[in-house]
Formats: structure tokens, sequence, C-alpha cells
């Protein structure tokens, strides 16, 4: 049996909306999605919903392709 790897190149914005505390800035809401230092659970949500809405978007128009046989 033959295998081969496919690599699959498509390009596609992900914009979600999530609730966080009133007191949340910018910057922490940016080191939870890197990181999820500053709270867990928004970073679960975060990548959860960013997860959801990119499944969504997967039918987007194919730019390139490479495969070759291992």
């Amino acid at each position: 049996m033959k295998r081969f790897e496919i690599e699959v190149v498509r390009t596609y914005t992900t914009t979600i909306e999530v609730e966080a505390p009133d007191t949340i800035t910018e910057d922490e809401v940016v080191d939870t999605l890197y990181t999820g230092t500053y709270n867990d659970c928004l970073y679960e949500e975060i990548w959860e919903q960013i997860g959801e809405q990119e499944l969504q978007q997967c039918d987007t128009e194919l730019i390139d392709h490479k495969i070759k046989e291992l």
C-alpha cells in the first residue's frame, strides 16, 4: 500500500466574539490567546470558538497543493 503526504493551502480569516470580565484589557486577551496565562477558561472558550468557525470554513477555495509519495 502506498502512502502520500498531502499539503493543502487555503487562506481565510476567522473572526469570533467572546465575553470576558469587564476588567480585562486587550493586552490580557492577547496573552490569553497565545498562552492561556491570564484566564484558562477564556483561553479554552476562544480556541473552541475558533475551531468551530474554522470547521465551517473548510470548504473555502483551494489555493495550492503539494502531494508526494512517501
